[in-house]
C-alpha cells in the first residue's frame, strides 16, 4: 500500500490554519464555507486554502447531509470558492455508496516541492482508501481512491462516483449524458459550478435532474480485475468555480495551459451598469455563463480566440455581442483584457417602489409584474430565489429599485387577505424611472387572531433547493404572523433571516421540524417548540422511525418530555385511524399514536373547493374526480370527530419553493396580542390543542355562540360549551379583503350541513353586502342531541384569483371552525358514531 495512504493514527488536535485540514469544532466554525446548500456539521472535515473550501463528512454510519442526502459518511458534502461562497453541492459519494467508510485521518504530505492537506477515508479492511488532498495553491481537489484485493481470489472493483446537486427547480445546466472529458455541473443563478476530471481519460457520464453518475474508463473498461494483493489507484480531481467559465479556466490552468485574465463590463444603451445579467459565451461552442455583480462587472478567464456574448436580463434575451479578439498563446497572469461590453438593444428602465402601510411605515409585501403583449416578462430568479423570484419581488419594507424590460406592466400589490390588494398599471419607459407607491390598507380586522402557517419547507429539508432566506421573505410579504421552522428531519430555525431583514415585528418563530419516516406517504408528523442545537447531527432532532407510533411517542418524549405541539401532516385517515396492516378491512389503526396527535391537517381547500363539495356529502378526492378509492381528508375528518376523536383540524401551505409558496391557506389562531414580537409560545400551544383556530384560503370568519338567554359567555371555534335546552345563538360574522368574495354560509351538525342553516346570497340577499363585512349575523341555532358545530363560509362560482399566483388562483375561496362541541343532556358528551352515509374509510387503494 502507497505510504501517503496508511491509515495509522486519529488526530486530536485541531489545526486552526486555513490551508489545513481540520476537524469542525468550536474554534474551526469559523471556517464552514457559506451557501444554501451547506450541511456541515461538527466532527466533519474541512479541506481549504486561499482558493476554495471543501467538507468531508466525519465517518460515522448515521451521518446524513439531510433527508434525502443519505449515508455521506466520507462523502464531500460541500465545495465552494472562497469569494463567492455559494456551496450548490449534495454530495460528492467516492464509489457510489458501494463503500462503508469507518476510518478517517487528517493528512499533510509534501509531493516534490508541494504541499497537500486532506482527510483521507477507508473502509474497516483497508480494501478501499479514498483521500482527498489540496495543493496549498490548488484549485481542485484531488481524489484518489486506492482499491486493494485483500483476499485470496480474483476481485472486480467498479470505478465509479455519483455526484448530487438538485437541479429541478434551478436554473442548472449539465453536460451531455454520454463519454466525455469534463463532467460538470452549472447554477447560473447562485454561482456556482464544479468539473471532475480523470487522469485517465474519458468519464462515461449519465445526468438527470438530481444525480450525475461517473463511471472512469481504465482500458476502455468502468471496472478494475485485481489479483489477490493488487492495488489499484483511481485519480480524479474536482474543480468548484462561480461558474463553468471559471471551471474550465481552473481545469487548464491545472493542465499547464492558463487562460488569460477577461474583466466585462456591461452597459445598457445609456452607458448605464447592468447587474444580474447572465452571459453565455460562445465560440464555436458555448463555454459556460456568467452573471454580472452589482456594478455590471464579471472577471473571469478565457481561452484565446474569437468570442460571442449572449447577454440575458431578466429574462430579457439580447442580440449577441462580438467580444474583442483574445491574442492567441496569451497566458493568464501577463495580459488582462477588458471589454466594455455596451449592450446597444438593452433600453431598460427602473422601477422605484415605495409603499408603505396606512400610517405611512415601512410594510412588508410582494409585487407582481405582468406585462402586456410586446413586453417582455420579466424573470428575476428561479422558484429557489429570495428578493426577485420569476416576475415576484419580495420586498421586507415596501422599498425596492429594480431595473426591468421597458415597456407597460399590470401590478399587483399584496400582503396576504388581511390586506387590500393594490390594482394598478405601469408604464417603464426607455432609461427612464417609473415610480411605484402606494399605502397596502388592512380593511380585514383581526383582533384577537393571529395568521399561521405551521408547515412549510426550505432547501435544509433535502426534498427541495428553496432559499430559507426566500422562505422568510414569503412570510413577510404573505402577512405569515407566526411561523415554526418544520424542515423535513432537522431542527433549524429561521431566527438569523428574520434578524438579517428587520422583520422581527412582522413574523414570529420558533425552532421545530417535521419528522418523516416509514410507511410513506403515512408518518410525517410537524412538531415545535423544540431544542435547536446548531452543528449537530439533524440539528439535535431525533430520528425517524418505521411505525409512526413510535415516531409520535419519541417525539413526545424528545427534550426531556417538553410541552410540544404535535401535527399529523398530509394523513391517509382511513389508513392512520382504521387500518393499520393497509388490508382494507377496518382495525383499530396505530392507537397508540392517538393520544400524542394535537392537530391534523385536513385539506379542506382544493381547486374544485371540496368545502362546498361538503353540501353535497361528497366523501371522494379532492380533484373532485369522485374516484371512490381515493380518502377526501375532509370528508373522513368528520366522521372520524362523530366516533369520538377529538383532534383539532388545522391547515397549512407544505411550502417547497419560493414563487407564491406560502400564504394562500393559513390558519388564524385565538392570541392575546395582535403584535408577533409579544406572541406567547405558550399560549400558541394551548390554542392550538384547543382547536381555537380558523381554517382559510381567504375569507375571515369570526364565529361565537352563546346559550340562547342564558350566560353571556362566548364560545369560539374548539370549544365546550353545556346547552341543556340546545338553544344557541352564533354570532358569525365574515370579512374579505377587495379581492376576495364569498357567497355562502352554512354550518355543519355532527359533519352534516343543515338546510336550515344555510345562507346563500342568491336565496337570503339582505343577509349578505358587498363591502368587506359580507355577513355579519346572529343565527339561531336548536340542537336536539349532543353535537358538534362547525361553521363554513365558501364561494361556490368565484376564485381566489391572480393575487395568490397561478397554482391556486382557479380555487374558490372558503374558510371553516374547528367544532364547537355543544353537550345536551348534561352529562357526558356523547359522539353520534354517524359514518355519514359512507364506510369508515380504511386505506386508500391508488
Amino acid at each position: 500500500m502507497p505510504r501517503s495512504l496508511i491509515i495509522c493514527c486519529l488526530l486530536t488536535t485541531p489545526l486552526l490554519a486555513q490551508d489545513k485540514a481540520v476537524q469542525i469544532g468550536p474554534d474551526t466554525r469559523r471556517l464552514i464555507p457559506k451557501g444554501k446548500e451547506v450541511d456541515a456539521i461538527d466532527g466533519d472535515f474541512i479541506i481549504r486554502n486561499q482558493h476554495l473550501t471543501a467538507v468531508v463528512a466525519q465517518t460515522v454510519r448515521s451521518r446524513n447531509a439531510n433527508m434525502t442526502v443519505k449515508n455521506v459518511a466520507g462523502a464531500l458534502i460541500d465545495l465552494t470558492e472562497n469569494r463567492s461562497g455559494s456551496d450548490q453541492l449534495s454530495a460528492f459519494y467516492p464509489g457510489r455508496r458501494a463503500h462503508q467508510f469507518s476510518k478517517h485521518q487528517l493528512r499533510s504530505l509534501s509531493e516534490g516541492e508541494e504541499t497537500l492537506n486532506g482527510v483521507t477515508v477507508g473502509t474497516a479492511d483497508q480494501s478501499v482508501l479514498v483521500g482527498y488532498l489540496l495543493r496549498n495553491d490548488g484549485r481542485g481537489i484531488r481524489v484518489r481512491t486506492v482499491f486493494w484485493n485483500n483476499t485470496d481470489e480474483p476481485k472486480t472493483f467498479k470505478l465509479e462516483d455519483d455526484i448530487r446537486a438538485d437541479g429541478g427547480k434551478e436554473y442548472m445546466g449539465k453536460n451531455p449524458n454520454g463519454d466525455v472529458d469534463i463532467v460538470w455541473i452549472e447554477d447560473r443563478f447562485w454561482g456556482q459550478a464544479y468539473g471532475v476530471i480523470s487522469d485517465h481519460g474519458k468519464i462515461r457520464s449519465n445526468n438527470n435532474a438530481k444525480t450525475s453518475t461517473l463511471k472512469y474508463l481504465v482500458d476502455g473498461k468502468s471496472t478494475k480485475e485485481l489479483k489477490p494483493g493488487e492495488k489499484f489507484e483511481l485519480t480524479r480531481w474536482i474543480f468548484p468555480g462561480r461558474n463553468l467559465l471559471d471551471v474550465r479556466a481552473n481545469i487548464a490552468e491545472h493542465h499547464g495551459n492558463p487562460y488569460p485574465a477577461v474583466h466585462f463590463a456591461l452597459q445598457d444603451a445609456n452607458g448605464q451598469p447592468v447587474p444580474d445579467a447572465v452571459v453565455e459565451i460562445r465560440n464555436a461552442a458555448s463555454l459556460g455563463f456568467a452573471r454580472s455583480d452589482q456594478r455590471g462587472r464579471i472577471e473571469t478567464r478565457l481561452p484565446p480566440g474569437k468570442c460571442t456574448a449572449h447577454v440575458t436580463v431578466n429574462g430579457e434575451k439580447l442580440k449577441p455581442v462580438e467580444l474583442t479578439p483574445f491574442p492567441v498563446g496569451s497566458s493568464g497572469g501577463s495580459i488582462v483584457v477588458t471589454n466594455s461590453l455596451r449592450l446597444p438593444d438593452y433600453k431598460p428602465g427602473t422601477i422605484a417602489a415605495s409603499i408603505m402601510a396606512e400610517d405611512g411605515s415601512p410594510i412588508p409585501c410582494k409585487v407582481e409584474l405582468q406585462p402586456h403583449e410586446g413586453t417582455p416578462k420579466p424573470d428575476f430568479g428561479p422558484e429557489t430565489a429570495e428578493f426577485g423570484v420569476k416576475n415576484l419581488i419580495y420586498t421586507p419594507n415596501g422599498t425596492f429599485e429594480r431595473a426591468v424590460p421597458s415597456g407597460k406592466y399590470d401590478i399587483i400589490i399584496s400582503r396576504g387577505p388581511e390586506y387590500d390588494a393594490i390594482f394598478t398599471e405601469l408604464e417603464v419607459l426607455k432609461g427612464g424611472t417609473a415610480k411605484l407607491a402606494g399605502k397596502l390598507v388592512r380593511s380585514v380586522k383581526t383582533p384577537g387572531w393571529i395568521s399561521c402557517d405551521y408547515h412549510s419547507h426550505s432547501s435544509p429539508s433535502g426534498d427541495n433547493t428553496g432559499s430559507q432566506l426566500g422562505r422568510v421573505l414569503n412570510f413577510g410579504a404573505e402577512h405569515i404572523e407566526f411561523a415554526p421552522c418544520t424542515e423535513h428531519n432537522r431542527v433549524s430555525s429561521y431566527d438569523a433571516h428574520i434578524a438579517s431583514q428587520n422583520l422581527g415585528r412582522f413574523v414570529a418563530t420558533i425552532p421545530g421540524m417535521e419528522l418523516t419516516g416509514g410507511p410513506l406517504p403515512l408518518n410525517h408528523q410537524n412538531v415545535f417548540p423544540m431544542i435547536h442545537r446548531p452543528y449537530m447531527q439533524d440539528g439535535g432532532g431525533p430520528q425517524v422511525d418505521n411505525s409512526p407510533e413510535k415516531q409520535m411517542e419519541r417525539l413526545n418524549a424528545w427534550d426531556d418530555n417538553s410541552r410540544k405541539l404535535i401535527q399529523q401532516n398530509h394523513p391517509d385517515i382511513g389508513w392512520l385511524f382504521f387500518d393499520k396492516n393497509g388490508d382494507g378491512k377496518p382495525d383499530a389503526g396505530y392507537e397508540r399514536s392517538f393520544k400524542h396527535m394535537d392537530v391534523v391537517e385536513i385539506h379542506a381547500f382544493g381547486p374544485t373547493g371540496p368545502l362546498t363539495n361538503l353540501m353535497e356529502m361528497n366523501p371522494y378526492d379532492v380533484d373532485g374526480k369522485g374516484k371512490p378509492n381515493r380518502n377526501n381528508v375532509v370528508f373522513n375528518w368528520l366522521q372520524l370527530l362523530n366516533q369520538g376523536y377529538r383532534i383539532m383540524g388545522i391547515t397549512n401551505t407544505d411550502a417547497h419553493y419560493n414563487f407564491h409558496g406560502t400564504g394562500w391557506v393559513r390558519n388564524w389562531i385565538k392570541s392575546s396580542t395582535d403584535e408577533p414580537a409579544d406572541i406567547d409560545m405558550e399560549e400558541m400551544l394551548a390554542n392550538s390543542e384547543a382547536g381555537r383556530l380558523v381554517m382559510s384560503n381567504g375569507p375571515y370568519l369570526e364565529v361565537s355562540v352563546v346559550p340562547q338567554g342564558g350566560s353571556n359567555v362566548q364560545t369560539v371555534s374548539g370549544g365546550n360549551m353545556t346547552v341543556r335546552n340546545g338553544k344557541l345563538n352564533a354570532h358569525v360574522r365574515v370579512q374579505c379583503a377587495n379581492w376576495l368574495d364569498i357567497d355562502r354560509v352554512f354550518v355543519l351538525v355532527n359533519g352534516r350541513p343543515s338546510d336550515e342553516l344555510t345562507f346563500t346570497r342568491e336565496k337570503n340577499p339582505n343577509m349578505f353586502s358587498d363591502d368587506v363585512v359580507k355577513f355579519d349575523q346572529q343565527i339561531k341555532i336548536e340542537l336536539e342531541d349532543d353535537a358538534h358545530i362547525i361553521f363554513c363560509t365558501a364561494h361556490k362560482t368565484k376564485s381566489l384569483g391572480p393575487v395568490v399566483g397561478p397554482n391556486a388562483k382557479n380555487h374558490k375561496p372558503a374558510a371553516l371552525t374547528n367544532p364547537i362541541f355543544v353537550n345536551v343532556k348534561g352529562d357526558e358528551f356523547v359522539a353520534n358514531k354517524d359514518t355519514l352515509g359512507h364506510p369508515l374509510p380504511v386505506k386508500k387503494q391508488d
